[in-house]
């Protein structure tokens, strides 16, 4: 007998994967792109971090397709202390840019943050402020 499919899709898992599989294609083909003048030394970081990334996709995508239990909970709870930080980053490059005073003393120090090439800081925080809500809700609320 085959097994039964889950009662319903975990769209909090979803978002994650969807949110994060670009981001880790893109830091394992370019990752250059991530750093302003990098070492050499920090390509094989950004593509480990790439692969982090592709690692926690495949765990997501495991549980979008299962039904909502006390692991799947735990899970989504992880993944959303994961979005903290590059929220708090993306916010930070926001008011960098609203400052303005800062990002003109960077460019003129050579010390400008490079675009990772995926939109930018204001997509970056609404983006994973929303992977982070739902985790969080489905962390406190799914199955419920």
């Amino acid at each position: 007998m085959a097994p039964a499919l889950p009662q319903t899709l975990n769209i909090p898992f979803l978002i994650h994967v969807v949110l994060e599989t670009p981001a880790s294609l893109n830091f394992f083909l370019r990752p250059g792109n991530q750093l302003a003048a990098p070492a050499p030394q920090a390509h094989a970081l950004v593509r480990q971090y790439a692969a982090l990334l592709l690692s926690s996709n495949l765990v997501a995508l495991v549980f979008a397709f299962r039904d909502v239990d006390e692991t799947s909970q735990r899970v989504a709870g992880a993944l959303a202390v994961y979005h903290v930080a590059p929220l708090v980053r993306a916010v930070g490059r926001i008011g960098n840019r609203i400052e303005g005073e800062r990002g003109a003393s960077r460019r003129a120090s050579g010390r400008e943050e490079a675009e990772g090439g995926l939109g930018g800081p204001w997509l970056h925080a609404a983006t994973h402020a929303c992977a982070l809500g739902a985790l969080v809700w489905e962390f406190g609320f799914g199955g419920k």
